[in-house]
């Protein structure tokens, strides 16, 4: 670690497949103990965010009731998949009944990000904790921090989209987006003026199982961008090559297994290697692959030797 900067890591948890959600302490630690044994300078120090469900004592409001809904859906449209009655030979439908489990409570937390309502709730939650955590190790020293996001699954898309508002480089709203309108702007405001005055550096985006590719199409902007066989620019998401920080600024692990999982670097203009796909083999069950990343020694290893 330089004497100049200190790092911190901070965990950005996607789909919650757990009926009964809990902290996601347990898998934060699990990672960052897994690529500490890997390598040993990787910081101990790192904060873990909860969003999708009530951590807390008080009554759930907007995105923490996002998993008690999803599991009140759930038990009643799935069990009508197991009561339909077709009597064909068709080997592959154990695996159709995991990916159709897997799809319902993964693809509900992406469409509930993607709403105007949702993705304002998320956002917010979000940046309440990184200020938080941000502030309190402000407060140990004044040297400037070096951020590693780590994102997994939904976790991965938001982490990028907090990277495009805090590094983008023109003016707020950016031409029409802004990130936080109500609830959290006040936290999301600060903690881009840390980013541009470079108190708040950035060191890797690290993502894990990310369905980024399937989910690009999210912005007119983007649209227009990509119809006309464009690339988004890396350097509006503080990924820019650093002389005395070798190796690719995003990190993203992917397995065939994994069905949410998706390659990036087709989406960046890359020629500045700044992005990176990274194939990990972390599970050969379609219903494991895409939880499996936190206590996979093979994504451990590969985080570790591109830190």
């Amino acid at each position: 670690m330089s004497d100049e900067v200190r790092d911190l890591i901070f965990y950005i948890h996607g789909v919650t497949p757990r009926r009964d959600p809990a902290p996601h302490t347990t898998i934060y630690k699990s990672l960052n103990d897994g690529i500490r044994g890997f390598n040993p300078h990787w910081p101990t120090t790192f904060h873990g965010a909860e969003w999708g469900w009530n951590p807390g004592e008080e009554t759930s409001v907007d995105q923490e009731l996002l998993s008690q809904a999803q599991n009140q859906l759930g038990h009643r449209v799935l069990p009508e998949i197991n009561n339909a009655k077709d009597f064909s030979l068709n080997p592959s439908r154990l695996a159709i009944n995991q990916l159709r489990e897997l799809s319902f409570f993964g693809y509900s937390d992406m469409f509930y990000y993607t709403s105007n309502t949702g993705k304002e709730a998320v956002r917010a939650a979000i940046c309440k904790q990184l200020y938080s955590f941000v502030q309190k190790q402000r407060a140990l020293d004044d040297r400037p921090l070096r951020l590693t996001l780590v994102g997994h699954s939904m976790g991965g898309v938001i982490a990028f989209d907090l990277l495009f508002h805090l590094f983008h480089p023109e003016v707020p709203p950016y031409s029409q987006h802004c990130f936080v309108h109500q609830s959290g702007k006040d936290e999301s405001l600060h903690l881009r003026a840390l980013a541009i005055s470079g108190e708040l550096k950035l060191r890797r985006l690290i993502t894990l199982g990310n369905p980024l590719s399937s989910m690009a199409l999210r912005h007119s902007r983007v649209v227009e961008a990509i119809a006309a066989g464009e690339k988004l620019n890396p350097l509006h998401y503080g990924l820019v090559p650093d002389e005395t920080l070798p190796g690719p600024r995003w990190q993203n692990l992917w397995d065939l297994d994994d069905p949410l999982s998706w390659p990036v670097a087709p989406l960046m203009n890359n020629d500045s290697k700044v992005v990176s796909d990274v194939y990990v083999n972390v599970s050969d069950w379609i219903s494991k692959a895409h939880y499996a990343y936190w206590t996979s020694k093979a994504a451990h290893k590969a985080i570790a030797e591109r830190w």
